[in-house]
């Protein structure tokens, strides 16, 4: 009788700890999804307006941006004839520009309420992610690389932008230098206005002085495809996604030296760091046109110190899901999910839980 008493006791056990070793902490809840009607193809980049609560979702394969009304949960707008549009960046206040990247070589700008077409900046091919700096009322945008031609260097851009009706202006811009044909993506800025631009195909990371504008160094990538990237500006930690292999790779954002890597979810398109709970998430499935697309994902890690993070935990969205972009001021996280199939395109709207 003691072993089948023993043995019962085990069952019992294990039957109590399977529930409690699969459950996993909620770290980000879906409250809401937008549905995008009628838009085919990819889904890239987007960009908020904070005081009218709307959404610009860059619709590469579609050649459009929708403008979403996040209050009223619909899109609201349509802005049509812009090829591979890669990135909206909205200024409100004074400025009510919208600004667009789009990868066949124009940055347009229009008016933020009529949507009226400013002005359409006619540059080299490739460009893409564009980043603002109140501090110095500066725009910055990658272009140039292998789109444009060039196997050795891309260019950063340097835009200022004027208030209200005034016309911008391209000030300057700044070499990307490279041993083989690159695309720049993502941006950030450090401190003592150290400029940060992460190269997909080269797999470089760049530091830039933007008061001599002018190269500091740049450092090797870990793995291929370093596209998107976030900075925790307090601790100089810089988070890489690359795509192979999937990881997550922390640097010292001064040094460039790399400090931990965790695995990541596949075809990775978007890195952000929330500055209140410590945490970065990173979105993956995005679709290359494959016979099957894959899964998509948000890997959540959480910082425990400058140089240790854990993975918390994976969450599954939707194939075609591997753009996001993270908005504290609103405590939410938008994931930009395409239409594949029978699915519709739609905006995945998350909020972290403490």
């Amino acid at each position: 009788m003691a072993k089948p008493l023993a043995l019962c006791c085990l069952v019992l056990f294990a039957c109590f700890a399977a529930p409690a070793s699969a459950q996993e902490k909620q770290v980000l809840r879906l409250v809401q999804t937008i549905p995008v009607p009628g838009v085919k193809g990819r889904l890239d980049h987007m960009g908020i307006d904070l005081d009218q609560k709307r959404l610009f979702v860059a619709a590469t394969t579609n050649n459009t941006v929708e403008v979403v009304d996040l209050t009223g949960g619909k899109v609201i707008n349509s802005l049509p004839g812009i090829k591979n549009a890669q990135e909206a960046l909205f200024l409100g206040g004074d400025f009510n520009k919208l600004y667009v990247s789009s990868l066949d070589g124009h940055l347009r700008v229009f008016q933020g309420e009529t949507f009226w077409l400013v002005q359409d900046f006619k540059i080299e091919p490739d460009s893409n992610r564009l980043f603002y700096d109140p501090a110095s009322n500066l725009i910055y945008f990658g272009y140039g690389g292998e789109n444009a031609g060039f196997d050795a260097y891309g260019r950063v851009g340097i835009l200022q932008p004027k208030r209200g009706a005034g016309y911008d202006q391209l000030v300057a811009d700044m070499i990307a230098p490279t041993s083989r044909p690159g695309h720049l993506a993502q941006i950030a800025m450090d401190d003592n206005r150290i400029l940060l631009v992460c190269d997909s195909r080269a797999d470089l990371i760049y530091q830039f002085d933007t008061q001599k504008r002018e190269l500091i160094k740049s450092w090797p990538a870990r793995g291929d495809g370093a596209g998107d990237m976030a900075l925790d500006r307090a601790r100089h930690r810089l988070f890489v996604g690359t795509r192979s292999p999937p990881e997550m790779t922390v640097y010292d954002s001064l040094s460039g030296q790399e400090i931990q890597s965790l695995p990541a979810p596949e075809t990775m398109d978007g890195v952000h760091y929330d500055a209140n709970l410590k945490r970065v998430y990173m979105t993956g499935g995005r679709w290359y046109g494959t016979p099957d697309a894959s899964p998509g994902w948000i890997y959540v890690y959480q910082q425990k110190d400058s140089d240790h993070y854990d993975m918390i935990s994976k969450i599954k969205t939707r194939p075609g899901s591997g753009t996001s972009l993270f908005v504290p001021q609103l405590s939410r996280f938008y994931v930009a999910s395409q239409a594949l199939g029978d699915q519709e395109a739609a905006i995945l709207v998350f909020e972290p839980v403490p």
